[in-house]
């Protein structure tokens, strides 16, 4: 039986590539057939927090306090077995030149990322795949990140696809994309190792990939 799949695309870093940079540029998605599996747990957590005194809009990870991470973490233990995780680290200090251009950039690492996803994908059973990304690009950015993901499933999976830009806010498995990426950031930008290894499971590769010469990098 065929099915759908839901793709959750979240950056930690920036496109910075001078000293005052991250030295890393983190691209992680979330993949899942069922987006609201379990997922009222979290919903329970923010009304909990609410009920506690805690303006507890949404979760992220940057801004959320320890124990609210910890719990975070520990609520999304029981998805385990119903998402996958995969992650592209860029170590921007070893980038050549020709891909310091934001567009360039970004275009790259997405491709790679995409590689990883729909290498597993093509193994299942899939018919239609449902993208969601962060609304925080501007519209150019937006279409030409749209143009990258539908050139490349367009050329490597037959399906039917859709393409959304929401705020994170208003989805709690953009919120879990977001905790997962910053966990693996973290572990390579600040040596910070405990919220990676509350997640180690999910991951399936977090091997720095360097954009070197060839087109498309390592994947």
């Amino acid at each position: 039986m065929k099915r759908t799949i839901y793709l959750f695309i979240d950056e930690s870093g920036n496109f910075d590539f001078s000293k005052k940079g991250t030295k890393f540029f983190v691209l992680t998605s979330l993949v899942t057939s069922s987006p609201s599996f379990k997922r009222y747990a979290l919903l329970n957590l923010k009304y909990k927090l609410l009920k506690l005194g805690i303006n507890q809009e949404y979760f992220h990870a940057t801004e959320d306090k320890q124990f609210i991470r910890d719990k975070v973490f520990s609520i999304s233990n029981k998805f385990k077995n119903n998402m996958i995780v995969n992650s592209v680290i860029i170590d921007k200090t070893k980038t050549k030149k020709k891909y310091h251009d934001p567009n360039v950039f970004y275009r790259e690492t997405t491709r790679i990322l995409l590689y990883k996803i729909f290498k597993e994908l093509k193994q299942k059973e899939v018919n239609n795949v449902v993208v969601v990304l962060g609304a925080i690009f501007t519209r150019d950015k937006q279409a030409q990140i749209q143009k990258v993901l539908k050139e490349y499933i367009k050329s490597n999976f037959s399906v039917q696809f859709e393409i959304y830009f929401h705020k994170s806010q208003s989805d709690i498995n953009s919120q879990i994309a977001d905790y997962f990426g910053w966990a693996i950031y973290v572990k390579f930008e600040r040596g910070e190792f405990r919220p990676y290894r509350l997640i180690k499971s999910f991951i399936k590769s977090t091997n720095p990939s360097i954009l070197t010469e060839e087109p498309g990098g390592s994947c």
